[in-house]
């Protein structure tokens, strides 16, 4: 049985970078070295995750668990350190880790149904994930933990990059909401009134039906820094507002929820918002979709308006 196949969505994505040349050519010695290390019993891998291969498997005792190799680059690199300091609050628990090889034994969740799909109405799915992030955010931040960046030097780089490719590329979005974007990604993180330990990718497909009902968080992306930043994948992607009768309503009243569920202002969460759809425009952009990004640009606006 292969389990490292060319159609594997980490083959596919990572196979045009160069970067990632090395890794994927060392990828099926790092499953085998694993698989011994841990005595695993390794099923075919999942076709999901574009920078990591992961697999079902069993411990020697039968418990099921996920292993998850990753591709080594700034944004994993955390992840290990937040799912100790979560300990299973929250987040999947990490059983084992294997920090040379960048492999880790996870808990493996079940029923493992993905918040994004579930049924229900969008303000029911909404509550669910806010759940999860209240207890994301109850972990303690002392002592600091050295792997996790601070939210406000990551996003004071976005805005750089921001800058940059507007400057560079002159897709001809709108200048005065580019520059708000940028603004809010250098300013926002200095105005929180508090700092939790982020997530940092909460988007409904990263959150599973778990043990007794509850719900859990997977693949974070960590950072330690304003709350507020958490929930626009959430929001976003949970029955997709901007494709509702109303958006400016629905944004708004969603936006309602959150802020009700996680004790957060409105207009931080939307503001939020603002900065990290101006953020991913100007991404869609340097990777060759200007048009895909002008779309974007115009929810970031209908954002902006609320």
């Amino acid at each position: 049985m292969s389990l490292v196949r060319p159609t594997l969505p980490v083959v596919r994505q990572l196979g045009g970078l160069a970067s990632a040349q090395p890794w994927l050519a060392s990828l099926p010695a790092l499953v085998e070295e694993v698989r011994t290390e841990f005595d695993l019993r390794l099923s075919p891998p999942l076709h999901g995750g574009s920078c990591s291969w992961v697999a079902p498997a069993s411990l020697p005792d039968g418990t099921p668990v996920i292993v998850k190799i990753g591709w080594p680059h700034r944004e994993m690199l955390g992840e290990p350190a937040a799912l100790r300091r979560w300990n299973g609050r929250g987040a999947v628990r990490l059983i084992a880790s294997d920090p040379q090889r960048h492999a880790l034994v996870l808990e493996r969740c079940l029923p493992g149904d993905q918040l994004a799909s579930a049924g229900g109405p969008a303000e029911e799915r909404l509550s669910a994930g806010c759940g999860v992030l209240r207890s994301l955010w109850s972990a303690p931040l002392s002592p600091p933990i050295e792997e996790i960046e601070e939210l406000a030097t990551v996003t004071a780089e976005w805005a750089d990059l921001v800058e940059e490719r507007m400057d560079r590329l002159r897709p001809g979005y709108d200048p005065g909401l580019v520059a708000e974007g940028a603004r809010l990604l250098r300013e926002l993180p200095a105005s929180a009134d508090r700092r939790v330990l982020l997530h940092g990718d909460f988007n409904p497909g990263n959150v599973l039906a778990a043990r007794g009902g509850t719900w859990v968080a997977i693949d974070p992306k960590p950072m330690v820094g304003d709350p507020a930043y958490d929930p626009w994948p959430m929001l976003e992607q949970i029955s997709d507002p901007f494709a509702t009768a109303d958006p400016t309503r629905t944004l708004w009243a969603r936006c309602g929820v959150l802020a009700d569920e996680l004790a957060l202002e409105a207009d931080r969460i939307v503001r939020w918002s603002v900065a990290r759809r101006v953020e991913t425009a100007l991404w869609a952009a340097h990777h060759g979709n200007i048009e895909g990004g002008a779309a974007i640009m115009r929810e970031a606006r209908i954002l902006a308006n609320l």
